[in-house]
Formats: C-alpha cells, sequence, structure tokens
C-alpha cells in the first residue's frame, strides 16, 4: 500500500480542467452579450468613436448627493419622454454629464435646464433695444464666485417694488441670468423676456397657505394635462397646462383667483427665471380648467418645454452647460486609428514572440487573442447592462493591457530558461517555472489593479475610461495566464517537439545546460577526491575545465532531473 501525500503536496496541473473553465466562462459571456446586445456583437461607443455631444452640467452653489441623483433621475426621465435615443446620463464627481449621438446638441442642451416655472403679475414692462445685453463675465466651476454673483444680482434685481421701479430705467438685461433658479420668490422681481424688461411682483402664494407657506409653480401642474401644439389662431407653438385642483391643492384655484385679481393686467410666466410669456388676462379661468403658453417657441421648443414641465423641475440649478461637440467624421477617424494601433500592437507582439520564442510565442499569442475575446464580449456585455461607453482612452487602456499581457507570459518564459540553466530538462522545467512566475504575474497585476481603482475612483470624464479599461484588462490577463497560456505550456512541455531547442527557441540554454553538467561531473569528482584525501588527511587540487580547483566544503544547491533520477 502506497503512503497517503499530503494534500497540495503532489497537486499535478490539471490543463484541461483550466481550458474548460476558460471556456466556459467566455461562452457564458457570449450567450449574455447576445442577449442583452441591441446591434450584435458591437459595444457600445462613447462620442469621441461615433460623434456626438457630452454637456458637462456644473451645479450651482453648494447641494447633496440626494439632490444630484433626483436630477440625474429626472434628466433621465426627460430624454425618455423627448425619445433621444443612445443618450446617457451619469453622475461623475459633483457634475451631470450628458452624451447625446449626433451632431444636434439643442435637445441636450434643454435636458438640463431647471425648469421652474413660476407665475407673477407684472408691475412694471419697458422694451428692451435688440443687441442691447450687459456682458457677465462667466464664472465656471468656482462656486464661490457663483455665490458671490448670485448675492449682487439680489441685491439689485429683488427688494421694494417701487425701488425697482426707479431702478427699471437704468438696467440693462444681463447676457447671463445668474439669477435663473435663485430668485426669492417671496419678494418683487427685475426679470427680462424677449424684447423687454419687467418688474414683477412676488410669486402668489397658495390659497390658505401661511406667509412662508407654498407658492403657484410648477409643482402644482398636473403633469399629465402638459401638451403643446400649434395654436391655429394665433399661429404660434403653445404649451398647455392645468394646475391640480381637489381636496388639499389648491393651484387651480389660486390661479382662478390671479386671473381674477389682474383681470385685464399682464402676469408674467417665467420659467428658470426668464419671463417666456406675459399675456394679457382676458377672463377668469375657472378653477379646474386648463391654461397655456404661447410663445416664439419653435416646435421642438415646445416639445422640450412639455417634457420639462411634464417629468417636474430640477432640484437644483447648473451653469451654462459645457458642451462638446465631436463630429461623426472625427469620431470614425478616432475609431479608426484607435484600431489600427490595436493592430500594429498585435503584429509586433506576434513578431516578438516568435523570435524569441518560436513555437512557445504563437502559443502565448494564442492566449492574448483569447484575452482580447474575452475582454471585447465583457465590453459588449458591459455596455447594455451597467451603460459602459467605449471611448478613445479605453482603447488606450486595451491597447496597454496587450502589453502587460505579453509581459506577463514573458515572465513565464524567462523563468523557464532560469530552469534549464539550473539543470533540469525542459518538461521538468515547465511547472517548476511557473511555480514562481505565477506568483510574479499575480503580484505585477495586482499593482497595476491598484493603481487603476485609484484612478478610477479619483479621476473624471476620459480618464476614468482608461483607468476601467486599464483595470479590466489587467484582471482578464491574470485569468487567462492561469487558465490557458499555463495549461497550454504545459501540454506542450508534454510533446517531443516543444522540447527541441528550434521550436521553444532556447537553444542558448543547451549551451548553458552542457556546461553545467561538465561542471556537475568536475564537481563530483572533486567531491570523491576530497573524501579519499581526508581519509589520508591531505589537501589536493584538482585541473578541471574552470581551472585549478582546491578541495573544501560545498556550498548546497537544488538537485538536478539527472541527480533525481529524471
Amino acid at each position: 500500500m502506497s503512503p497517503v501525500r499530503p494534500r497540495g503536496a503532489d497537486a499535478r496541473p490539471r490543463p484541461w480542467a483550466l481550458l474548460s473553465t476558460f471556456f466556459l466562462v467566455l461562452f457564458i459571456l457570449f450567450l449574455g452579450a447576445f442577449a442583452v446586445a441591441e446591434r450584435g456583437l458591437t459595444p457600445k461607443l462613447g462620442i469621441d468613436l461615433q460623434g456626438g455631444t457630452r454637456v458637462t452640467l456644473i451645479p450651482k452653489g453648494q447641494h447633496d448627493d440626494a439632490d444630484l441623483r433626483l436630477a440625474q433621475d429626472i434628466i433621465r426621465d426627460r430624454v425618455d419622454g423627448l425619445g433621444v435615443a443612445g443618450t446617457t446620463v451619469v453622475i461623475e464627481g459633483s457634475n451631470i454629464v450628458l452624451t447625446v449621438p449626433g451632431e444636434d446638441s439643442s435637445q441636450a442642451r434643454d435636458l438640463g435646464t431647471t425648469s421652474q416655472l413660476t407665475i407673477r403679475p407684472v408691475l412694471q414692462v419697458q422694451p428692451v433695444a435688440e443687441g442691447d445685453l450687459e456682458p457677465v463675465p462667466a464664472a465656471k466651476g468656482d462656486r464661490a464666485a457663483v455665490a458671490r454673483e448670485v448675492d449682487e444680482a439680489r441685491k439689485v434685481r429683488q427688494g421694494d417694488p417701487q425701488q425697482l421701479t426707479q431702478t427699471l430705467a437704468a438696467f440693462r438685461c444681463p447676457e447671463r441670468d445668474v439669477l435663473a433658479g435663485f430668485d426669492d420668490p417671496s419678494q418683487a422681481l427685475i426679470a427680462c423676456g424677449d424684447g423687454a424688461k419687467y418688474v414683477l411682483g412676488p410669486v402668489p402664494l397658495l390659497i390658505d397657505e401661511p406667509e412662508d407657506g407654498k407658492r403657484l409653480d410648477g409643482q402644482q401642474i398636473v403633469k399629465d394635462s402638459v401638451s403643446s401644439g400649434f395654436n391655429q389662431q394665433a399661429a404660434k407653438n403653445e404649451v398647455s397646462f392645468r394646475f391640480n385642483a381637489g381636496p388639499g391643492q389648491q393651484g387651480s384655484a389660486t390661479w382662478s383667483r390671479l386671473t381674477q385679481e389682474n383681470l385685464q393686467r399682464q402676469i408674467a410666466i417665467l420659467l428658470d427665471g426668464q419671463v417666456i410669456s406675459a399675456p394679457v388676462v382676458q377672463g377668469v379661468t375657472p378653477v379646474g380648467s386648463a391654461t397655456s403658453i404661447t410663445g416664439d417657441f419653435t416646435t421642438d421648443e415646445a416639445a422640450s418645454l412639455a417634457a420639462n414641465l411634464r417629468y417636474g423641475a430640477l432640484p437644483i440649478s447648473f451653469e451654462d452647460p459645457n458642451v462638446d461637440n465631436v463630429p461623426a467624421s472625427l469620431g470614425l477617424a478616432s475609431l479608426e486609428a484607435g484600431l489600427l494601433a490595436g493592430a500594429i500592437g498585435f503584429l509586433l507582439v506576434l513578431a516578438y514572440s516568435v523570435v524569441f520564442y518560436r513555437l512557445l510565442g504563437v502559443l502565448a499569442f494564442i492566449s492574448l487573442l483569447l484575452s482580447f475575446v474575452l475582454t471585447y464580449v465583457l465590453l459588449v456585455f458591459l455596455g447594455y447592462t451597467v451603460d459602459y461607453s467605449l471611448d478613445l482612452a479605453g482603447i488606450a487602456g486595451l491597447v496597454i493591457g496587450i502589453g502587460m499581457t505579453a509581459d506577463s507570459y514573458v515572465v513565464f518564459f524567462e523563468r523557464i530558461k532560469d530552469e534549464l540553466r539550473e539543470g533540469h530538462r525542459f518538461r521538468s522545467a515547465v511547472p517548476r517555472a511557473w511555480k514562481s512566475a505565477s506568483r510574479t504575474i499575480v503580484t505585477g497585476n495586482m499593482v497595476s489593479l491598484i493603481g487603476a481603482v485609484v484612478l478610477y475612483l479619483l479621476a473624471s470624464g476620459e480618464v476614468r475610461g482608461f483607468a476601467f479599461t486599464l483595470g479590466l484588462t489587467t484582471v482578464m490577463d491574470v485569468l487567462v495566464a492561469f487558465t490557458v497560456t499555463w495549461p497550454l505550456v504545459y501540454l506542450a512541455s508534454t510533446r517531443p517537439l516543444f522540447a527541441k531547442t528550434w521550436a521553444n527557441g532556447m537553444g542558448r540554454m543547451e549551451n548553458i545546460q552542457a556546461a553545467a553538467a561538465e561542471q556537475r561531473r568536475h564537481d563530483r569528482k572533486v567531491d570523491q577526491v576530497t573524501e579519499q584525501d581526508r581519509d589520508r588527511g591531505v589537501t589536493a587540487a584538482i585541473r578541471g575545465p574552470v581551472g585549478d580547483t582546491i578541495t573544501g566544503p560545498r556550498t548546497e544547491r537544488p538537485a538536478t532531473d539527472e541527480e533525481e533520477g529524471r
């Protein structure tokens, strides 16, 4: 009966089990990608590769994460309502980023508007000459500067109505309204519209509300009642809606009272602080009846306004959006350049592998191809499940990942050389080399993975795409090294063909191995003479292939295949 060996002491490689595991994982990912992909096995591309518009919305003032997530949900609802296909809405740091395929950025700009609708009675109105606007320098990203701008604008444009009436004559409408979404509804306001500037009264309080209670705004609009269309009588596009009415809902009743108090006078309807319509009230609106806004809207603008009112106002205001347009032709050129870079990288790796490692290099290249296929399918799967889009920075991460994967098998093959140099045959050198090389591969990839994770967490924009693909290829590198490269090379080591130096590219090791064998024979001869002289009590010098050797104590070295009887 043979002795029982401890578990792991005789852990033999299971190459077919490892290869089966890899192909099972690949098969499952293929099924998953086919199930979720909408355009075949094509990954979602960023706007820098397919052309489109990227809109970055930077919040004004202080906000919390809950408001930012709510704003993201509302903007996503607006996207769905407008049917803007292919648009993604993500939070990057403290900003919201929209990416819209195609060259028309008008819809993307409108999606980020606050759409806070308010209603104020008109106290005074003056015309404004076309183009007579006060320049306002942008303070994008500087929250302290934005806060100062808002405070200064409130001091000038809000307060006592009589004082504002005196100020109105000298007031110039700003190019950029810093008060949009930040005006105090309980105070009078100087606001501007198309060709006019106004002094407006406070936003009316809802009926039965205290002085600091709720006021009439877009929150009281019945969402399902919002519609847009062309008014034949007015020959203009209009947006129709209805205020709520019912138990505990005073929107429609407040609107009715407002029309009664301002009969034959103007009422201003503001969107984000700008007057979009200031009709003269011709009659009292009954409670529960619909009302409409007409203006110089285009059909798309009316539809966008209706969608924004239907899906609600954003809980936070944003600065003027940063808009980056990428023409489709430039995106296609970038995609072709990225694919060309990847193809050149593959060919260079193949040439290097074949020159230095011959057939082993071919096996390594097969591993590299399988790693690429696995990564590609995973990117397709992630594109339709977590909205990941492959951009130009992501392709850079993939190209670098090719180099890192190649580096892993170079480490493995160099360790095989070390084992051959120590006197082991090719078949036994492979598992010995993998034992130490696998630790080096894991350690090196862990360092890269930590760097990619830290970069992903701290960076934003395209840099995150680079960090994501770099981390992904790093993980795939380890997986492929253990489940493909190692079993393939192990199976090759069991074939006599791969033991030949012309096949494995390790002919130089054969010469070194022969010299080492000669040295070992010499060492054994020295040992024999030393033992004989020790018995006689003398010291001897032996002339060998590396010169005279004085017999003495020997240092320990690893056993060779010859000594181990293999």
